[in-house]
């Protein structure tokens, strides 16, 4: 059976953000990738892309999201489709913010100065 217990997720640090892994393909998701980010008040998302396309719901909390040249303030229960290489990144408000993410296994994360790579939360 390919139950992996609560405890048995993979936590991953991104700076001060704690992300939480649930599907990947190093545990058998191999076409998904699903995971959960915990962002403290006043941090935020590093600006970045993707290869592929990214969804996203707040599922408590908040914050300003910045999406290529629009911004928009979210709230828990609000989702967001981010398209193929759009550059896009988050601020948590006062109460931070805490993320459930889906993507394709193996999408890249390219940030501003070039860098890109698959995450381990993703790989």
């Amino acid at each position: 059976m390919p139950l992996e217990r609560a405890a048995d997720h993979p936590i991953h640090q991104l700076g001060n953000l704690s992300i939480t892994s649930f599907v990947a393909p190093a545990r058998g998701g191999f076409e998904c990738a699903l995971y959960r980010v915990d962002v403290p008040a006043g941090e935020g998302l590093p600006p970045h892309r993707h290869d592929h396309l990214d969804v996203f719901t707040v599922l408590t909390g908040g914050g300003r999201f910045y999406l290529g040249d629009d911004q928009c303030d979210m709230e828990a229960g609000d989702s967001m489709v981010v398209p193929i290489g759009v550059r896009h990144y988050l601020e948590a408000g006062p109460a931070g913010a805490e993320l459930m993410v889906a993507m394709l296994a193996g999408t890249k994360m390219v940030r501003d100065d070039g860098s890109e790579a698959v995450p381990p939360w993703v790989s």
